[in-house]
């Protein structure tokens, strides 16, 4: 392989090729991984032109290739496969997360590893649980994908901010483990880098507030009848509103003088849009002890968590990130209405572990 064209890195025990033009050495890396036998190749149905060039490139060094398209359904569900050969030793995901999810749930039926050749970075899920034991990063291939991936990719990168606060609100007022530091990201970087941002996010990924809400808002659009945006197109969205309720919330002269919140009803319109939670709430800020206690924390620490919110430039960040579509972002006027962000916001909460949650609990979301 030409070390000038690309660069092999090391992520969670993962190689990570990096680079321009790599499909014609996909071989020279892959086969030290799996050097014969038969492979699935999982490829989404939007990127079939790459799929075809590394289904012979795969091929022509003699490779038996077992090929399956998937695409994406209702609730971001991935397509089942069709039944996969027992004889496969080795799988190769093309795409994005789409293509990743199906080989994950091949890769673990099977017991065998998987290879991923990203095609757009637009996903933060690649490293999570069943990890793949390489990764393509062709920046040739990420330049062709639709600029509303790339924008998603922005999405999930620039709302890590909100992230690293609700871990710091974790460890001080929950008292649990912080890992994760207010560090606010680059904008404008290669599309490479972006991706492989993205990869170190997957690693050790958080289901945070703005994670929740996104969902709900996806989830709300097809209910609805609408194409939804892509999930990091609404998260960066509702990072940069839960960050400035967050800030409204923390400042206001009392906060707990609202009566609280009734959880059955959320919990019927989230049924009824068919969105299930991918994790228990581990927090129950309705128990009468929970919440005062955490009242109480709170209160000692508003002025910390003022400050590590001033801290987080979204505003800078949203003239970015506007600026990746060609009408600027005016999607958001025309496709998404305040009443469908509050309401998001609500729903959110009632799921939420963290200051959303507990805003959620206290009556002041349900309110708005």
């Amino acid at each position: 392989m030409d070390s000038m064209r690309a660069k092999k890195r090391t992520l969670k025990d993962a190689e990570i090729y990096i680079g321009d033009g790599l499909i014609g050495q996909i071989v020279s890396c892959f086969n030290h991984r799996f050097s014969e036998g038969a492979l699935c190749l999982i490829y989404d149905r939007n990127v079939s032109g790459v799929a075809d060039d590394i289904i012979k490139e795969l091929k022509s060094s003699g490779y038996r290739v077992f090929v399956q398209a998937v695409s994406s359904l209702r609730h971001g569900n991935t397509e089942k496969c069709d039944s996969v050969p027992e004889y496969v030793r080795h799988v190769f995901a093309v795409g994005a997360g789409t293509a990743a999810n199906a080989a994950k749930e091949i890769a673990s039926k099977l017991d065998v590893e998987w290879t991923m050749f990203l095609t757009a970075p637009s996903t933060d899920t690649i490293m999570c649980d069943n990890a793949p034991k390489m990764v393509f990063i062709d920046g040739k291939v990420l330049g062709k994908c639709p600029s509303s991936c790339i924008a998603a990719g922005y999405g999930i990168l620039l709302s890590q901010p909100l992230a690293a606060f609700e871990s710091f609100f974790a460890s001080k007022v929950l008292a649990k483990p912080s890992a994760l530091k207010l560090v606010q990201p680059q904008t404008n970087i290669e599309l490479c880098e972006l991706a492989y941002s993205l990869l170190e996010i997957s690693v050790d990924r958080r289901v945070d507030s703005a994670q929740i809400m996104s969902e709900l808002m996806y989830a709300s659009a097809l209910d609805s009848g609408k194409r939804p945006r892509l999930i990091g197109e609404y998260k960066f969205l509702c990072g940069a509103l839960i960050a400035a309720f967050y800030s409204a919330y923390l400042g206001a002269p009392s906060i707990d003088v609202m009566p609280p919140a009734c959880r059955e009803v959320a919990a019927d319109i989230i049924d009824n849009l068919g969105y299930e939670p991918k994790r228990g709430k581990r927090v129950d800020f309705f128990d009468v002890n929970v919440y005062f206690r955490i009242s109480y924390i709170l209160s000692e620490y508003r002025t910390d968590l003022l400050d590590k919110l001033g801290s987080i430039d979204f505003r800078t960040a949203q003239r970015f990130w506007r600026r990746l579509y060609p009408d600027a972002g005016y999607w958001l006027k025309s496709e998404i209405t305040c009443r469908d962000l509050l309401s998001g916001l609500t729903l959110a909460g009632s799921l939420s572990e963290s200051l959303l949650g507990f805003a959620y609990a206290s009556g002041v979301t349900a309110k708005i």
